[in-house]
């Protein structure tokens, strides 16, 4: 049950990213594997499938919030979409800055949701990182999210030959 609705959330959070896929609407995801911390799985079919990994961060021990989320997604024509729900609404123009051991990588906001700019250079340093600190605003009103790493590059590995990138042929 816990891991449906990890994948189902999973989903809902990748899925903004998305164009719209109501003639999926009766798909549910499907797992592709749990890589320590992570989780990686598929939606839809076809060329609007998205192959997605998630984590979500370490807890504060006796934290009233939900954890936050960090989503990595893939698709034939877009690659390396990366998504963050702190369980905030950020303010307009929000600083949102993930900090991956020497890279501060920076996403920008809408309503609920933080985007990596650079989504390439952010899996770049997710690959070579042991963890990522995301922290949105500044002074005593920041909210701060720390995720593992641990296991990121086999679940991007798992979604990245879900979803090869277009015009990619696939590997007999």
């Amino acid at each position: 049950m816990k891991t449906s609705r990890a994948l189902f959330l999973g989903a809902a959070i990748a899925l903004p990213l998305a164009a719209p896929l109501a003639a999926h609407a009766a798909d549910q995801p499907k797992p592709l594997g749990t890589f320590k911390g992570w989780t990686a799985a598929t939606y839809g079919t076809g060329p609007d499938m998205v192959c997605y990994a998630f984590v979500s961060s370490k807890q504060a021990k006796g934290a009233k919030t939900p954890p936050a989320m960090l989503t990595v997604a893939e698709r034939t024509r877009y690659r390396d979409e990366i998504s963050l729900s702190q369980g905030i609404t950020y303010a307009k123009n929000q600083d949102v800055v993930m900090k991956v051991g020497p890279a501060a990588l920076k996403f920008f906001t809408k309503d609920n949701m933080a985007y990596a700019l650079k989504g390439p250079a952010t899996v770049k340093a997710f690959l070579g990182g042991a963890s990522a600190v995301a922290t949105a605003g500044k002074g005593a009103k920041a909210v701060s999210d720390t995720f593992s790493l641990d296991g990121f590059a086999d679940a991007y590995k798992a979604i990245v030959k879900a979803c090869p990138p277009a015009g990619h042929k696939a590997k007999s």
